[in-house]
């Protein structure tokens, strides 16, 4: 069984042209998501994708943003129905589905020719290994030295442009779970990886991201249902010093959901009963939630 398999613009093959504007110019953008196989009945071999409309939607805008021709839905859709359905034939029933889009094969120089065919990148992953009860117990995050650039234009945009996660992925070891990126006005914004929440007492806090950082699925998905479990959420600018007075933290993305964070440099939390309701809600119940959160063929 290999690790990974890769779809480009509807073939199997893993290569790319070297003038294609993505390696040249990281002009393109990308998401992660998580797929698994459906039985609803007996139905065989229907594939959904966690959140997929949430992704596309992110994908339509991508697109407008970066002034990238949007692919037809139909063939987005019957392309990631190849690809899942080659790598489950391969004996793999969930992983990681991840969709890159450039603006495609083009000449040398920044400026780019109008209506130009993008390029699609579909790859599929097993999921990685992970020990369930980080969960339970949470896990260990530190401050990283590297900060974020900042582009109002291209907020929330999961660019191809990684190099500020990059750098601050270098800083450590594994002694870490996950590194948290800072702005140049040294506000807290993200993990290299995810996103960011914050509990204080029945209050849930997220930062404001509005000069950088991603503005990621799994966090839009908690900040709307949020009410369900916080009496209030607050967005606004959180610093190093602001962290002592939260009670909790946790991490988001969309293969690990909802993750506690056990301590934070040397801030420890507490993961108690209003985080714990919302890790079992989205990671625990796995197959009645993943059912509802399933789009599928």
């Amino acid at each position: 069984m290999t690790n990974c398999l890769s779809l480009i613009n509807g073939k199997f093959q893993d290569s790319v042209s070297v003038l294609d504007r993505g390696l040249a110019y990281g002009d393109g953008f990308f998401e992660t998501m998580f797929w698994t196989l459906k039985d609803e009945g007996g139905v065989v071999e229907r594939f959904g994708v966690e959140f997929w409309n949430e992704h596309l939607n992110r994908i339509k805008k991508g697109c407008k943003l970066l002034k990238i021709k949007f692919p037809k839905e139909k063939n987005i859709l019957h392309q990631r129905e190849k690809i899942l359905r080659k790598f489950y034939s391969s004996g793999v029933k969930s992983g990681v589905l991840k969709m890159i889009i450039t603006r495609g094969v083009g000449g040398r120089g920044y400026k780019f020719q109008e209506k130009m065919d993008p390029t699609i990148i579909f790859l599929a992953f097993p999921r990685s290994k992970f020990d369930e009860k980080n969960y339970h117990s949470g896990v260990k995050a530190r401050y990283c030295r590297t900060k974020l650039s900042s582009n109002e234009s291209l907020v929330g945009l999961k660019h191809l442009n990684r190099l500020d996660s990059v750098l601050a992925r270098s800083e450590w070891k594994e002694d870490f779970f996950e590194g948290i990126l800072e702005d140049k006005k040294n506000n807290i914004v993200e993990g290299t990886m995810s996103n960011i929440f914050f509990i204080k007492k029945t209050k849930l806090f997220t930062p404001l991201i509005n000069e950088s950082g991603l503005n990621g699925v799994m966090r839009q998905v908690v900040m709307k249902k949020s009410h369900f479990f916080f009496d209030k959420l607050i967005v606004k600018n959180i610093s190093r010093q602001m962290v002592d007075d939260f009670d909790q933290m946790f991490l988001t993305n969309s293969l690990i959901r909802i993750l506690p964070v056990r301590s934070l440099s040397k801030k420890k939390f507490v993961i108690s009963e209003n985080l714990t309701s919302l890790v079992n809600y989205f990671n625990v119940t796995e197959i009645r939630e993943r059912k509802k959160n399933l789009e599928i063929l």
